[in-house]
């Protein structure tokens, strides 16, 4: 399907343009400047253009994106609500399905004009039948947008505030985000017209601040209390102008973040979000994390290293039904793949994370299978045979499966457990 996308370059459009080509979507960018390599799959959009749109007959729907975040004047507000008329516009005359991005800041009552701007679009956009998707706190992936800004931030100060009574935020991994927002881009039909991605359980804003510090930065931070009070009064006396006095505007609507129930639309999805623990993690080696996962797994099954091809098979299947994400496995099983059998307790497979590392491990037995090394383990081609040989196989397995019982009796209290509750959490 073609799928036609405002911002396709931007932080978050950036990612959802890499998940939906792995998947097979056809990416139409509408974006000031052409991509370097897609010159021809693009067509010009600019905010503050006014010409009608016009978008191939074979675009099934339309991601809006593009948005300034530094609305300073309602004119700047103005110009953003007809910028998302004409781009509705556009998706309407030829029938393509519309899902604007707003912001979990969007409400009527608004403190600022960004999140009043977003709430006026909303209304636009429910009234003529598209979806609004309303994110958390977006982090994780390359540094850009006020994530960007946080990381620069916690990475140059080693004292940093802590706001009392703290805020709290609901955290979203920007894959994450962008994986939810394919799904609703490609659903012909859908039961809600508002989606909230976002982490169920909100988090405080400090704590945050301390996942970047430790998780993605590997560095210790010190935090300074705040009253949120203080930066009230102060944001009264600079008043919004200037870049001091937007700052402080942010801030406040930190404070006043209404909190939103987004378990029924990740449900609705199918979606589960990763852990902020893993998230936070720098993504440079999250491809080599996947690769590195397929060799244990297979490994593992396979009883010998699986070769390129079905190494890739599986990164592939990750990619495709698991969004390209890494489950997280202990660095003790990733170095000594026989180790997984450890995490074969029922304790832990029952957990939200242990069934996902059994669906993991099915997967990559069924891609074993049907391979010709698998062929071999499984099937025992070109081996020979004999009754002797059988039961020693049967002895053998016995054996092994006692002594792993053993072994994880043993190491559950004294390592494993721990282990588990870093990589799974």
């Amino acid at each position: 399907m073609r799928i036609a996308i405002t911002g396709a370059t931007g932080y978050i459009g950036n990612r959802l343009v890499a998940l939906a080509t792995v998947q097979g979507c056809e990416i139409l960018y509408l974006t000031r400047n052409p991509p370097d390599a897609s010159r021809e799959k693009w067509i010009a959009y600019n905010l503050h253009d006014t010409d009608e749109l016009a978008l191939p007959q074979n675009t099934q729907a339309v991601v809006h994106l593009a948005f300034n975040p530094r609305l300073e004047t309602q004119h700047d507000a103005d110009a953003e609500i007809a910028a998302a008329v004409r781009i509705l516009n556009a998706a309407e005359s030829i029938g393509a399905r519309f899902v604007f991005v707003s912001s979990q800041t969007a409400r009527q009552d608004a403190p600022t004009l960004y999140g009043l701007t977003k709430w006026h679009i909303e209304q636009i956009v429910l009234q003529r039948g598209g979806k609004v998707v309303r994110p958390g706190q977006v982090y994780g992936g390359p540094e850009m947008g006020l994530f960007g800004i946080l990381v620069k931030t916690v990475h140059r100060f080693p004292l940093l505030p802590a706001f009392l009574p703290q805020p709290l935020i609901q955290p979203v991994h920007v894959d994450d985000l962008a994986a939810a927002l394919l799904r609703i881009a490609c659903a012909s039909t859908s039961p809600m017209s508002i989606y909230s991605i976002a982490q169920v359980e909100p988090v405080s804003f400090t704590a945050f601040l301390k996942a970047i510090a430790g998780y993605r930065l590997l560095k210790t931070r010190f935090y300074l209390p705040v009253p949120t009070l203080f930066v009230r009064l102060v944001t009264k006396l600079v008043g919004q102008g200037g870049s001091l006095g937007s700052m402080l505007k942010r801030l406040e609507s930190l404070f006043d973040l209404p909190q939103m129930d987004s378990w029924e639309s990740l449900a609705s999805l199918g979606l589960q979000l990763r852990p902020m623990q893993i998230g936070m993690q720098p993504d440079f080696d999250a491809h080599q994390r996947v690769r590195d996962e397929a060799v244990a797994m297979l490994q593992y099954v396979l009883n010998r290293r699986p070769d390129g091809i079905l190494i890739q098979r599986y990164v592939d299947a990750i990619a495709q039904f698991r969004n390209g994400r890494a489950l997280g496995l202990p660095h003790f099983a990733i170095r000594h793949p026989s180790l997984l059998a450890l995490l074969d307790d029922p304790a832990f497979v029952r957990s939200e994370r242990g069934s996902e590392f059994a669906w993991r491990l099915d997967a990559a037995t069924l891609l074993a299978e049907a391979s010709q090394i698998g062929a071999v383990r499984f099937a025992g081609i070109n081996q020979s045979a004999g009754f002797f040989r059988y039961g020693l196989q049967l002895a053998s397995s016995v054996i092994v499966e006692v002594l792993w019982r053993i072994a994880r009796r043993i190491s559950l209290p004294l390592f494993l457990r721990n282990a588990m509750k870093r990589s799974f959490p």
